[in-house]
């Protein structure tokens, strides 16, 4: 958002503390402690005052001191005016993370509902308090000193133009800070920084300008950034490692004086002497904080895999623990000799030494892009296979008893009204001259999702689970799946295919994208994925892999501990007549079915389609994923705590780790899609639903769903799904809704696209609306009628009947 520069200058600012004689403000590490509910404290911030308290809330507040330039009267608002405009926002952030930089602006509506309460202390923002400058010289004494503190620190308190802010002012100030930590080095050295933004509170009209007078026609209320103050930088560890870090470090340094004039077999026994067996077996572990949580963790993940063999590993001989230990602790005394390596530098290294891995992940990122990319009406050359193939992967998920007619299922035909579609208005060519690209596209896309693929994948995920408590663990975890899933993706498609490797497949994409006008504005992000050489698809897998682990790691309480073999029903029992009812396994019934896609219905009541060539409507991919998701399915409705769980038959996820719905009307995230696929790994772009339950007039039970999927590329549009779930007295479930599509080209603007993950369902709606708000005052329509940011886009009716309980 352009706006005019600000009048207010801000001469100096820095951080102080009111009654305190402390020689320094800040420490170079602060420790960490959990609280219930999540809340993460930073402990002794920003330092011990007047004392230490051994408690988590050990802490003091700060103030903020703003000194402002003297302006013209005529260009400024008068004292007390800008003392009212001005306002301190501060939030601890690491040196990674974006930061607000000067004449940046965001909505007031956003900041303040960030904000830290008692009722919300998971805010991210402290919001400073103005404080008279008559308190400010009653209670203040000699400051401590800060970095850049070289002058009085009290004669600038004096000043008429000088503003007092308290940050925090509370008798114990608890600084809570919920950053992610993690066990790799790269996290445990991150830098932090506590900055507080100075703002002014102006308004913006509808043409993005600062109005001298606020009228009818300003459109919002925006803060403005004057000017930021920062505190010097400083690591965060966890307070239940901190002993263990600090005894780590003696170790290593009672053993490099050791090892200046002994051997390391006299280090050894001269570190270990008078050491008991079990005394051993405590230094050993504490030696190494790997072995602490490896057993932990993975005698959880082992409660549905092998639990005996785990139980042998932690029930091994003393002697082989002892070696263990010893090698793991010479590595790491030479890595504490070592210069520390800059997270990115780190992960550059990494890239670099394995550029043909690099080079796999973005061939194989192109490909799923242009299956993505790719409407169906452009596969009209291979319709005909296609329906052949949609059909086999409809009878892998459909049991042959279920499958009462011979004709055509509902998703064949709709690919077959599409391919009508583009028969019949012929709006672009070049079908033809990408069959080979189209044949190997959709043959990949069916193969990714099929039972043997999706077997293989979860399989995978899950013997690897714990690898994502290691950054080198991980990293080899996902080089070897990329080596395998390259080697498998050519043995059982590519090989039969006139293009035969991966690499060439590639090339056919690029080639495709830049000669097909279709995809004319897709070359932005295929120059993208090219460009530099870090990794395509490791924040996915990342994240994939962490919801694997958290799934296998939270089983049910109603389990026994020691559980493997687990069905869903018996992990999620009925408890009443209504919950039977719904409870169990849903087949779709392929003759009640009706899709009503704007599209298409314009189409078959002889008008021109509304498709727009430039603009790619369905793909096969989402097609094939809708499939793997609604075809057939588990569900488990729970009552009393008003929550809907599905568990699609053919996916990632395990019987029991799948979609968990809380239908108490709240904005909510969910965790995992019905297919087991992460909704953590598309930045935001999936996952907002909202949900009810609740009795009809008839006692009927109805689940309302609303489902967002956002679009982050230029040019595509975003979805909201509403659907209506009722199990009838037949013994047949019935999902009814409709399809929203927005009404702009794009969804959110370019300068809050790498925000959108951290948006609320709330702020996106509103971002939406006033995105919605410009463009319709843009074409001059009367401002009487509401801007619309939604229109329709289909409706639809799935019919299911329910599987026989095995």
């Amino acid at each position: 958002m352009q706006t005019p520069s600000s009048s207010l200058h801000v001469i100096s600012s820095r951080f102080f503390r009111l009654e305190c004689n402390h020689e320094y403000l800040f420490q170079s590490e602060y420790k960490r402690s959990n609280r219930t509910k999540g809340l993460k404290i930073l402990r002794c911030f920003p330092h011990c005052c007047p004392e230490h308290i051994d408690r988590s809330y050990c802490g003091s507040s700060l103030s903020v001191e703003i000194q402002l330039a003297e302006c013209p009267s005529e260009s400024v608002p008068s004292k007390p005016a800008f003392r009212e405009i001005l306002s301190v926002f501060a939030r601890f952030e690491a040196v990674s993370d974006g930061s607000l930089c000067p004449g940046e602006c965001v909505d007031v509506n956003i900041m303040e509902q960030e904000v830290q309460t008692e009722t919300h202390l998971d805010g991210q923002w402290i919001a400073g308090v103005l404080v008279r400058p008559l308190e400010v010289m009653a209670t203040n004494h000699e400051p401590v000193k800060t970095d850049n503190d070289d002058n009085d620190a009290t004669a600038s308190l004096e000043e008429p133009n000088s503003l007092v802010y308290n940050l925090n002012g509370k008798a114990f100030s608890k600084w809570y800070y919920d950053w992610e930590s993690g066990a790799n080095k790269a996290q445990r050295l991150m830098k932090h920084v506590l900055k507080a933004y100075i703002v002014e509170r102006i308004a913006v009209d509808r043409d993005n300008q600062v109005p001298i007078i606020s009228n009818q026609e300003t459109l919002m209320q925006v803060y403005r950034v004057v000017h930021v103050v920062s505190s010097p930088e400083f690591t965060v560890i966890s307070y239940r490692r901190a002993p263990m870090d600090q005894l780590q470090l003696a170790h290593a340094h009672a053993a490099v004086q050791l090892g200046k004039t002994q051997s390391p077999l006299q280090v050894t026994s001269s570190l270990l002497e008078g050491v008991s067996p079990n005394g051993l077996r405590t230094f050993t572990n504490e030696i190494h904080h790997w072995g602490v949580y490896k057993s932990v963790h993975n005698a959880n993940v082992a409660r549905e895999d092998d639990v005996a063999v785990w139980s042998s590993k932690l029930n091994s001989s003393l002697q082989s623990e002892f070696y263990e230990a010893e090698a793991k602790r010479r590595r790491r005394m030479y890595s504490n000799e070592q210069e520390l390596v800059h997270p990115l530098e780190d992960k550059l290294c990494w890239e670099h030494l394995n550029a043909p891995a690099v080079a796999v992940s973005k061939s194989m990122a192109l490909l799923l892009a242009f299956v993505r990319w790719a409407p169906l009406r452009l596969y009209v050359p291979v319709a005909a296979e296609l329906v052949h193939l949609l059909d086999q992967r409809i009878f892998e998920l459909v049991p042959a008893s279920a499958q009462k007619t011979t004709k055509p299922n509902c998703f064949s035909r709709l690919l077959l009204q599409y391919a009508q579609i583009e028969e019949s208005i012929r709006a672009t060519g070049e079908g033809a001259t990408l069959r080979t690209l189209l044949r190997v596209a959709s043959q990949t896309v069916l193969w990714l999702y099929s039972q043997e693929t999706c077997h293989w994948i979860r399989q995978f995920f899950r013997q690897n689970a714990t690898s994502v408590l290691d950054k080198m663990a991980m990293r080899s975890c996902f080089l070897h799946f990329l080596r395998e899933l390259e080697e498998r993706l050519s043995a059982e498609v590519l090989a039969a295919t006139a293009l035969r490797r991966l690499s060439n497949v590639a090339e056919e994409v690029i080639a495709a994208v830049y000669s097909c006008e279709l995809f004319y504005d897709r070359r932005p992000l295929v120059r993208q994925i090219l460009s530099g050489q870090s990794f395509a698809g490791w924040n996915m897998f990342v994240a994939q892999m962490r919801d694997t682990y958290i799934g296998a790691t939270s089983l049910p309480v109603s389990l026994p501990p020691l559980c493997r073999n687990v069905t869903f029903l018996a992990a999620f029992p009925p408890r009443n007549v209504v919950e039977r009812s719904w409870n169990g396994e849903w087949c779709l019934d392929m003759d009640d079915v009706q899709w009503d896609v704007n599209e298409i219905r314009s189409f078959g009541n002889g008008g021109k389609s509304s498709a727009d060539p430039r603009v790619p409507d369905v793909s096969l991919f989402s097609l094939v994923k809708l499939i793997s998701q609604i075809v057939r399915f588990e569900v488990a409705i729970d009552i009393r705590e008003s929550s809907l769980r599905v568990c699609a038959s053919q996916g990632l996820a395990g019987c029991v780790d799948c979609m968990h719905l809380v239908l108490d009307g709240k904005d909510r995230v969910y965790r995992t899609c019905p297919n087991g696929i992460t909704s953590c790994g598309g930045d935001g772009t999936c996952g907002d639903y909202v949900g009810e339950m609740c009795f009809e007039d008839t006692g009927q039970l109805a689940i309302f769903l609303e489902i967002y999927n956002w679009s982050l590329e230029q040019g595509t549009r975003s979805y909201h799904v509403r659907a209506k779930i009722e199990c009838h007295n037949s013994g047949r479930l019935a999902v009814d809704g409709d399809i929203l599509e927005t009404t702009g080209s794009s969804t959110f603007p370019s300068d809050k696209l790498s925000y959108v993950g951290e948006m609320s369902l709330r702020a996106k709606l509103e971002s939406i609306k006033m995105a919605s708000a410009r463009r319709y005052d843009g074409t001059g329509a009367s401002r009487d009628i509401p801007a619309a940011s939604w229109a329709e886009y289909g409706k639809f009716h799935l019919g299911y009947r329910k599987m026989c309980e095995r």
